[in-house]
């Protein structure tokens, strides 16, 4: 009797043992035991769960389109607030012409130069600008300080001013007060196209300081955001591209009185915004009617491009419908009186 209770016992532990082994041998064939099982196997289960349909939904646009007639060619709206673009017309690559927007930069890179306060004698640089510029009434042999050319270009927009500033900085730029008057715009032409690769302007080329139409001067929408806000970076500049008008004495005596081309600035002109602080107005046959214009709000600021306008007072009916758009403001309808004459 002994012997069947003993013969059954070993009976059940064999038992145990061989499911015991059968579950061993089970995990052993079912878990990795190597590094690429491992991997395999995570990769199969994440492309298992990426292949799971996933509900999305489109980000709402930070603003909506404008719904109204933009008739300039070109136009950007920049956001302090986001930092970039936040609406564009005309592709923002295209090479364009600049016209007096060039005067942003040039007085950005002259000041990179030129102590604000050292004197300048205009020399015959201030005769080789175009018959139908704008001038600032400075003339050869006057002396004038570095801030007042400045001051010249941004607010009379002087081709003159312009190009005394250019000799002047091109002769510091090659430490030579003795540079010819052309080759000195050469030396300053040249930095400014150096100065542009430097800062990322890939679609900007300057063949002179003053934007009048000429091969190879060109610059983009993109590009024209860039020396926006190096130009605001100046103080100088900002400054002078907000001042609405000034009563100004030369060095060496004279006087003139000059008044900022932009009407957003003039309380008196129908275009008149309290928001705007600058930045400059161009003009040119390719150029169209062009102006960079730069408002407060909130949040910080915007700049606004506009270019290849048809005509001067649509230039800034487009800037301020734009910027009544993005603060969220009413629509003002302008009338434009076809016979007033241009500002």
């Amino acid at each position: 009797m002994k012997r069947t209770y003993l013969a059954g016992f070993l009976a059940v532990i064999m038992g145990v043992s061989l499911l015991c082994g059968c579950a061993d041998q089970q995990a052993e064939t079912t878990l990795p035991t190597t590094q690429q099982e491992i991997t395999q196997g995570t990769t199969e289960a994440t492309t298992a769960a990426t292949t799971q349909p996933v509900e999305t939904t489109e980000p709402e646009p930070a603003w909506q389109a404008p719904d109204f007639e933009i008739t300039s060619s070109h136009v950007f709206v920049y956001d302090s607030a986001t930092e970039g673009i936040i609406f564009s017309q005309g592709d923002l690559q295209e090479r364009i012409a600049p016209a007096s927007l060039t005067k942003l930069y040039t007085a950005w890179v002259a000041l990179q130069y030129l102590d604000p306060e050292a004197v300048i004698t205009a020399g015959e640089e201030v005769t080789m600008i175009d018959p139908e510029s704008s001038v600032a009434f400075i003339y050869k042999g006057q002396r004038i300080s570095v801030e007042m050319c400045v001051e010249g270009m941004l607010l009379q927009s002087g081709n003159d001013a312009a190009y005394a500033l250019a000799v002047a900085a091109g002769r510091a730029i090659s430490q030579n007060p003795e540079l010819s008057v052309t080759a000195a715009i050469g030396v300053f032409a040249g930095k400014m196209n150096e100065l542009a690769l430097e800062k990322g302007l890939e679609n900007t080329h300057f063949s002179n300081p003053d934007g009048i139409d000429t091969p190879g001067h060109y610059t983009s929408m993109e590009d024209l955001v860039k020396i926006s806000l190096l130009a605001m970076e100046e103080p100088l500049i900002r400054k002078y591209a907000s001042m609405v008008a000034d009563s100004v004495t030369y060095i060496s005596g004279e006087t003139a009185d000059w008044k900022n081309t932009n009407q957003l600035l003039h309380s008196q002109s129908q275009f008149y915004c309290a928001e705007a602080f600058g930045l400059k107005t161009g003009s040119t046959e390719n150029a169209g009617k062009c102006l960079i214009s730069a408002f407060t709000k909130e949040d910080g600021y915007l700049i606004i491009g506009v270019l290849g306008s048809p005509d001067d007072p649509q230039r800034y009916v487009d800037t301020l419908h734009l910027y009544q758009h993005f603060t969220n403001q009413p629509i003002v309808e302008y009338i434009i009186d076809p016979t007033e004459p241009e500002q």
